[in-house]
């Protein structure tokens, strides 16, 4: 039985991990409160140490606050297990990534070629398969018919056998391995081939690896059984979402699985030296569209300052999941929220964004989130405190006032939808640096995303008078004037 806990940091306690987590608390308390995202899951992993939390309700005004035993859809994270699971048979030499598919399939499928070049295991693992249509016509269908709820109370009308029989209609117009089409069809063909090769059903080839990283609370499609545990989740219109269920193998999606399960993943990627993880991460692809592959893995880079990373979202009807890997840098992060509209996904990505930065300067600590709260209050007071912890370089990033308090307001602004705190961050900035264009030319801003267009025009002027190659200044200002003529 696992055990219900609010809040949880594993050891190493370091002060300055404490403190970390009480920036990442107050990132996520925040996107709650914009009232956008019913309910956070949340982790992270730095070198060692290991912290999760959960914030908000699933269901608004219920006071459900998901816990430990709260299973969510996490869709498309299942593809990373799958392509686990091949990462072990191409090392076991049970199969190649350029072996042609077909020759692990009962039937000839004379179609899965281009001009004389066959999808291989690699474009599996990859999404370039190189189909003219991504889905399949009758398993497209089904699909609309899981997002409409169709099936939450009926059996398929459609299965792996039907989906075999309908891939022999498929047409390819591109060359496999050349053009990146991301889908769900490579990673159930390649749990199909894990089947054959292993002769085992891809369910319990999963539980095994499943076992091995003693994810004891994590199942494929068994959402009946789990339904009491499993989260309430909402589409774009705030309506119920349907679960999204797979009718094939579960390569694609069809994981249920709680946070403290996830940490285990998150922790084996950065902890085991099991060589499936080297393999599984290979970059097997990339293009010029920023389009970067492993075996499922990717969004797959090397950064500046965290080096190689690596990561993968889930999105059913209503959750929205991500985890992302940086074994360099030694550190790990779990978003999960339960609500699928256009602001939380933006409120999603902006918190995901937030834990990240913190992630890659640790040990150092975003001054102007430590100070955010007394700038807003305070400004004179917050910029002394700025100015004795600033001159701590080992110990802060943000250590540049001007440049600070431009970012918070923009902060302010856009992000966290406070206009009048932003404008008054913007007020100081102006006070504190009264030769510089920019600060003047963001309050400017800041009045005009208010409406308060006489305020914006004085403020883009003195920008102006100080830049006159302010191009952003002119432009607002003849939109401004457009305005005003218009009524």
């Amino acid at each position: 039985m696992l055990i219900k806990i609010k809040e949880k940091i594993d050891k190493p306690k370091t002060k300055n991990f404490s403190k970390l987590t009480n920036l990442i608390n107050q990132y996520a308390e925040n996107e709650i409160k914009k009232g956008n995202i019913n309910s956070i899951a949340l982790a992270i992993y730095k070198n060692g140490a290991v912290f999760q939390n959960y914030y908000g309700e699933i269901d608004k005004d219920h006071k459900n606050k998901p816990n430990d035993n709260t299973l969510y859809e996490i869709a498309s994270i299942s593809k990373v297990f799958v392509g686990s699971l091949a990462a072990k048979a191409v090392i076991e030499k049970r199969i190649r990534l350029d072996d042609d598919i077909r020759i692990y399939m009962v039937e000839a499928y004379p179609n899965l070629e281009y001009q004389g070049t066959p999808i291989t295991i690699k474009n599996l693992l990859t999404h370039t398969l190189g189909f003219k249509n991504k889905i399949p016509e009758k398993l497209t269908k089904v699909n609309k018919r899981i997002a409409e709820g169709y099936y939450e109370s009926r059996p398929f009308d459609y299965n792996m056998s039907t989906f075999l029989e309908e891939l022999k209609t498929v047409e390819l117009n591109k060359k496999p391995g050349t053009f990146y089409d991301y889908n769900s069809i490579g990673s159930e063909l390649m749990a199909y081939i894990l089947e054959q090769v292993y002769h085992k059903s891809y369910k319990h080839l999963l539980q095994d690896f499943l076992n091995e990283l003693d994810m004891t609370n994590t199942y494929l499609e068994d959402y009946q059984q789990y339904k009491e545990n499993l989260a309430n989740s909402y589409t774009s219109t705030g309506v119920l979402a349907p679960i999204e269920k797979n009718p094939l193998l579960g390569g694609g999606y069809g994981i249920i699985t709680t946070l403290p399960d996830l940490i285990k993943l998150m922790k084996f990627q950065l902890e085991s030296n099991n060589p499936l993880i080297k393999e599984s991460t290979r970059v097997l692809f990339e293009d010029d569209q920023d389009n970067v592959m492993g075996n499922l893995w990717q969004d797959m880079g090397i950064g500046k300052e965290e080096g190689f990373y690596y990561s993968k979202t889930g999105d059913t009807n209503g959750v929205r999941s991500g985890i992302l890997i940086s074994p360099d840098s030694k550190y790990g992060q779990i978003v999960i929220i339960n609500n699928k509209s256009d602001l939380a996904l933006n409120d999603w990505e902006i918190l995901f964004n937030k834990i990240e930065t913190d992630l890659i300067k640790y040990p150092k600590l975003n001054l102007k989130s430590i100070l955010k709260s007394k700038f807003i209050s305070d400004p004179q007071l917050a910029k002394k405190s700025f100015d004795v912890l600033s001159k701590q370089e080992g110990s802060y990033f943000n250590t540049n006032l001007q440049f600070t308090l431009n970012s918070l307001g923009y902060d302010l602004l856009y992000s966290d939808k406070e206009v009048n705190n932003a404008i008054t961050i913007f007020e100081f900035a102006t006070k504190e640096y009264p030769d510089n264009a920019n600060s003047f030319d963001s309050l400017g801003e800041a009045y005009f995303v208010n409406k308060e267009y006489k305020k914006a025009i004085l403020n883009y002027k003195k920008s102006l008078k100080l830049d006159p190659n302010n191009d952003n200044a002119k432009k607002h200002i003849s939109e401004i004037n457009k305005l005003k003529s218009d009524h």
